[in-house]
């Protein structure tokens, strides 16, 4: 079986605890204490020693080989392909605000996470997405395993990768062990993309349709049995809310939240036979 691991959130686990003892260790982001420099992705970050930067990443990095092993050992893995963040994500390039939310607050710019990325793929144990997000990359990788023949498992705490069918392992920090092992069947992977585009994404900045939750875009693809009655349910709702303007949203949308299945893939409304009558 492959492992099929968010490499992104592997960093983050790994510098988590360096990170609170760098920010303890100099009293933490204060109006008074503004020592900060931007980063490669335009983020403001804290200015360390040369001494305290060598110090934890050191430690972030044994942290992350570590943690790799033992992710390796729980899902009874050998083999693994890693995706972390490229450059170049065409979501940027479509929607300036997309993931917006993120970067607020500078002590929360963990700059050990993107060195350690620089680290992983330096060291061939990691895939960076040029031009796409890490997640594409593992629902490529899915897909490609799939049509291969090779049992996979995806290996991450991240939500939108549940739209891919099949063996999961939740990375999240404190989760039972028991809990961490999920499958996700065909049918359920295709819900969760269409109420995904209903409800949007907070965290990632991309608004769906404004007073759908989960709970609410549950509710309304409950009664789909096919692909078709899901599309259906999505454009309508988008142009019960918006009107006249519920194309410029739902595209937007859809763009942003469409993982691909093959490098290059991007969302097409030719796909979708309502859109194909609408617009």
């Amino acid at each position: 079986m492959i492992a099929i691991i968010d490499g992104d959130v592997l960093c983050y686990m790994s510098c988590y605890n360096s990170w609170e003892s760098i920010l303890t260790e100099i009293g933490r982001w204060t109006d008074e204490q503004k020592i900060y420099t931007l980063n490669e992705d335009g983020d403001k970050v804290l200015v360390l020693t040369p001494e305290q930067e060598r110090k934890y990443l050191e430690k972030s990095w044994n942290t992350f080989q570590i943690k790799l092993q033992d992710l390796l050992d729980s899902v009874y893995c050998t083999e693994y392909l890693m995706a972390v963040k490229g450059s170049n994500n065409y979501r940027n390039l479509l929607y300036s605000d997309y993931k917006m939310n993120r970067h607020v607050k500078p002590d929360k710019q963990n700059m050990f996470v993107p060195l350690l990325r620089k680290l992983a793929v330096a060291q061939g144990m990691a895939v960076p997405s040029d031009g796409c997000e890490a997640d594409d990359l593992m629902r490529i990788w899915a897909i490609q395993a799939k049509e291969a023949g090779d049992d996979y498992i995806i290996c991450t705490i991240d939500k939108d990768l549940k739209c891919i069918e099949g063996k999961h392992y939740l990375m999240h920090i404190g989760k039972k062990e028991e809990d961490r092992l999920i499958t996700i069947d065909h049918d359920e992977a295709l819900k969760h993309y269409y109420q995904q585009l209903l409800k949007g994404d907070p965290t990632d900045n991309i608004p769906g349709v404004p007073r759908i939750g989960n709970k609410k875009a549950e509710s309304l693809l409950k009664n789909c049995i096919t692909e078709h009655e899901m599309q259906e349910v999505v454009v309508g709702a988008y142009i019960e809310f918006y009107d006249d303007a519920w194309k410029d949203y739902f595209l937007s949308n859809a763009k942003m939240i469409h993982l691909q299945r093959y490098h290059g893939d991007y969302f097409k409304a030719s796909e979708w036979p309502i859109l194909v009558e609408l617009l």
